[in-house]
């Protein structure tokens, strides 16, 4: 047992993990590629949704923008670390994504159109930091 312990605390080591290395990536280069759906950067959340991350990561943002479609492609291919746009609960994406906490959202219930950022499924590390980030910013990402 005792053999087996530092072996198994090894294995532990670098957990979450990002199979393409998506934080890895952005803070060796410094920059991220973030997708930004028409409405979104005139959206103060967005902007200090991207301000937080670039502080945490120490890497800024490289802005494209586009239709919601294209982007998110764009982001399932690896050509976009992060997509932030209005995503309905029921997205067609949502199994293929992960979404971070709403930062502002407009109606209730089903029909409600949340602002959040898409990252790609299975990159945990970056998830977990995106996540983190929007929670530091948004009053309702946080439920206060």
């Amino acid at each position: 047992m005792a053999f087996a312990l530092p072996l198994l605390l090894s294995a532990c080591e670098g957990l979450p993990r990002d199979p393409a290395g998506t934080l890895a990536r952005v803070e060796k280069n410094h920059i991220f590629t973030v997708g930004l759906v028409a409405g979104a950067y005139e959206s103060p959340a967005a902007r200090r949704l991207l301000a937080e991350i670039a502080k945490r990561t120490r890497a800024r943002p490289q802005v494209i923008h586009g239709p919601q479609e294209v982007l998110l492609e764009h982001l399932s291919q690896g050509r976009a670390d992060l997509v932030i746009g209005s995503f309905s609960e029921a997205s067609p994406w949502e199994t293929e994504m992960a979404f971070g906490p709403a930062l502002a959202s407009q109606g209730a219930g089903k029909h409600a159109i949340e602002l959040k950022a898409a990252m790609r499924n299975g990159e945990n590390r970056w998830i977990m930091l995106v996540e983190r980030a929007s929670r530091a910013v948004s009053r309702e990402a946080s439920g206060q």
